[in-house]
């Protein structure tokens, strides 16, 4: 599992990877793909009423999931995952919404090792999830949205597993080319006395454009709508564009 102290002693850059929680059109047993291929973080993505920030294709994965299933749905994943000797760490990406399950379910934390809130700036909603996951001992995780705003940044210096950094404008989904601005923001973060991994994402497609992050800072990448097209595709497709993602990181 990788934990924060170890990615940042240098060891591997990490590889995070989107898995949709309750898709109907992608199995559980394709996590096996995912371990098998090196992903280090399984970014589990729990549905939302307003995936605000994320591209169709993540839209329409949360709109097939029935969250009144989270519970059954996370343990399915979790159990698949423990089979693994090198069991990818469990990262729950989630919006903030007043309904959200983590609020009334004590249990719903259980098997996780990190969790990581998009919100709007200092939303209320964001601290009562952080801190409720935190007393079940998931560490915090935190999403840096563009523009950078102070709260980020502050949220930023407090992540124990890793920052996300949105490295795109827009919404989520593959681009052409990584943003060569991602090395300042890197820079300024660091600057800004974050110590924590910080992990580019938005666009990121390929093992030349997770390499091209690691090259402008990046502690590695977190891929999202590349990896759900890739599942929804199949086995054979999505364990071709992990190992491209894993070797493109390793170099």
């Amino acid at each position: 599992m990788v934990k924060h102290g170890a990615v940042a002693a240098g060891k591997t850059p990490v590889l995070s990877c989107y898995f949709p929680l309750g898709d109907p059109l992608v199995p559980v047993e394709l996590i096996d793909v995912y371990a098998g291929e090196g992903v280090d973080v399984i970014e589990i993505g729990l549905a939302s009423p307003d995936p605000y920030l994320d591209g169709p294709a993540v839209r329409q994965s949360m709109a097939r999931a029935d969250r009144s299933r989270a519970r059954r749905d996370l343990d399915l994943l979790l159990a698949r995952l423990s089979r693994h000797r090198l069991r990818p760490a469990a990262l729950l990406m989630t919006y903030a919404d007043e309904d959200h399950p983590g609020l009334v379910d004590e249990d719903f934390w259980n098997g996780l090792d990190s969790l990581l809130v998009v919100a709007l700036e200092a939303d209320p909603l964001r601290q009562t999830l952080e801190a409720t996951a935190g007393l079940a001992g998931l560490e915090r995780s935190a999403f840096v949205a563009l523009p950078i705003g102070k709260d980020a940044v502050e949220a930023a210096r407090r992540a124990e597993f890793y920052v996300m950094l949105q490295a795109a404008a827009g919404v989520t989904g593959p681009r052409a080319a990584v943003d060569p601005g991602n090395a300042e923001r890197i820079a300024g973060l660091r600057r800004a006395g974050v110590a924590a991994p910080i992990l580019p994402g938005f666009g990121i497609s390929s093992g030349e454009q997770a390499r091209a992050m690691v090259e402008l800072g990046g502690s590695g990448v977190v891929v999202g709508s590349e990896a759900l097209r890739a599942a929804l595709s199949g086995p054979t497709r999505l364990a071709g564009l992990l190992g491209d993602l894993r070797r493109g990181l390793d170099g």
